[in-house]
């Protein structure tokens, strides 16, 4: 079930426009960037995480994706990011929607890298196959590592390894996938018994943390 949509007005021609870093950076004091990360999967259901290069989320493992340019949706961020950051080219339908969040970071490449930078972020969500598997090359400039982690490990809630958002965006994969399964039940007239199955079953993983905010 599609829970994304992206609606244009007009036409719109996108500016692209490279911004120098000390502009950029006072961008980032003032705006909201929108990010766009990709949750893949292998054939097994484990997903790819890469150990971040530089910040925000430096040292930690995350989904490829990045920032959204003008005038994309969020299949085109994700699928342009996904090329540049393992060299895979994924057909937009291959996309689904997962969650999204917002994110304050503490610290970003510009400078003054202390000001920090805040994002909303869309996760989206696609399973590669054996032969893409093989043939991933990681961008070196991105991730200083990559591997396919179980599910079972992300959500066994090893904060030091595991950021909250990946945490909660893997429970809320297992949510929609169960959400689905629901769906399509009460679409095909399935006995009330089944429905309630599924319901318990997506029920399961509905809890999602909730950040420690500090005043």
């Amino acid at each position: 079930m599609e829970r994304h949509y992206h609606y244009e007005t007009g036409t719109y021609t996108p500016r692209r426009t490279f911004l120098p870093d000390e502009e950029y950076g006072r961008a980032l004091d003032t705006l909201v960037k929108g990010c766009v990360d990709v949750m893949l999967r292998d054939a097994k259901g484990d997903i790819l995480l890469g150990l971040r290069a530089h910040e925000p989320a430096k040292d930690n493992w995350w989904y490829v994706g990045g920032r959204m340019q003008c005038g994309e949706t969020i299949h085109q961020t994700a699928v342009r990011h996904v090329k540049r950051d393992i060299g895979i080219e994924l057909e937009a339908d291959r996309l689904r929607f997962v969650t999204s969040s917002t994110m304050n970071w503490e610290f970003r490449v510009q400078p003054p890298a202390g000001n920090g930078t805040c994002d909303v972020q869309v996760v989206m969500m696609a399973t590669l196959t054996d032969e893409e598997v093989s043939r991933m090359k990681r961008c070196e400039l991105e991730y200083l590592e990559q591997k396919f982690w179980p599910v079972k490990d992300i959500l066994s809630g090893v904060r030091e390894k595991f950021p909250m958002q990946i945490v909660n965006s893997t429970r809320r994969m297992l949510f929609c996938a169960e959400e689905d399964a629901l769906l399509e039940a009460v679409r095909c007239g399935a006995p009330d018994e089944e429905i309630a199955r599924l319901a318990r079953a997506a029920f399961a993983y509905s809890g999602i943390e909730q950040p420690v905010v500090q005043a």
